[in-house]
């Protein structure tokens, strides 16, 4: 019998056997997972702080793990978002994946969630049709160099850089105009020092209107994630000029960034940026 239960720390003991069949790709880890330390370095600091951790145990082993979480959004209300589903290879033909997915959106519900999104590889899209997660949109991968970024002066805009912070700042939870998710991770690998990076908040006469997080990830490309709330959108240039233009301090060749391909007009608007679709797909489910 299967049972879905909280994970804890020494589920990633089982955990490294699942992530070394679900994860042999990964990209940040040459040559994937080796150690309970990797796994365990998945669930704990400011990256996994806020995240939802459910696990599914049989027979005393834990075969498969969901990580997902809700954040605010000031137009669709609470969306949750599924970060990560992985299954044991020798039980993803059963119902596990269905009964994780489940139990996420029963709890993002009574955190009075409205729809759930989640990321996936086109290989396993078919998992995620089968659940009624269905594609909406798209994703693009953004880049420019960031001596082409047009430096936009606003006296009125005062720029605030975050220093010595320990937790994920509330003005960055949520989600307007950046992918769902994607500013508080990138906000969180800073937090956890994974990258060297800035978080910035931007206000116009002491009111909070924009936000972002920009990181080096080697010596030749930076990554950032900027966001803007419903009042913000008329100044959301200022924030990705300021944000991205971060990386010249750094000299790298080249400064990138993921986006829903509906906003690309807000960054296409003052700077040439190179696009290109991403194969992920973005899928959701109205609860």
């Amino acid at each position: 019998m299967v049972t879905i239960r909280q994970g804890m720390m020494k589920d990633c003991s089982d955990l490294l056997e699942v992530y070394q069949g679900t994860r042999w790709f990964y990209r940040t880890r040459v040559g994937g997972y080796t150690t309970v330390e990797q796994v365990k370095d998945e669930h704990k600091g400011a990256a996994f702080e806020r995240w939802g951790w459910l696990v599914a145990e049989e027979k005393g082993q834990v075969i498969g793990e969901i990580v997902f979480r809700a954040e605010k959004n000031p137009v669709s209300g609470r969306v949750g978002i599924i970060r990560n589903l992985d299954v044991d290879v020798r039980n993803q033909k059963a119902t596990i994946g269905t009964m994780l997915t489940r139990a996420a959106e029963e709890v993002l519900r009574k955190k009075k969630v409205v729809r759930v999104v989640a990321t996936t590889p086109p290989a396993a899209y078919n998992y995620w049709m089968k659940v009624q997660y269905f594609a909406r949109g798209n994703i693009m991968d953004i880049s420019i160099s960031p001596t082409k970024i047009p430096k936009i002066r606003a006296s009125k805009v005062k720029m605030v850089s975050l220093k010595e912070v320990t937790k994920l700042p509330t003005s960055m939870r949520f989600s307007h105009i950046a992918y769902p998710g994607s500013l508080a991770e990138l906000a969180a690998d800073i937090i956890d020092e994974e990258h060297t990076g800035k978080l910035l908040e931007f206000y116009s006469a002491e009111h909070l209107f924009g936000v972002g997080a920009i990181a080096k990830v080697d010596a030749k490309t930076a990554i950032f994630v900027v966001d803007v709330t419903k009042h913000g959108l008329n100044e959301a240039d200022i924030v990705i000029s300021k944000t991205a233009g971060h990386a010249l301090r750094w000299k790298v060749k080249k400064v990138k960034s993921t986006i829903p391909k509906d906003n690309l007009n807000i960054y296409t608007s003052f700077a040439k940026w190179s696009s290109e679709l991403s194969t992920d797909i973005p899928v959701t489910r109205l609860l």
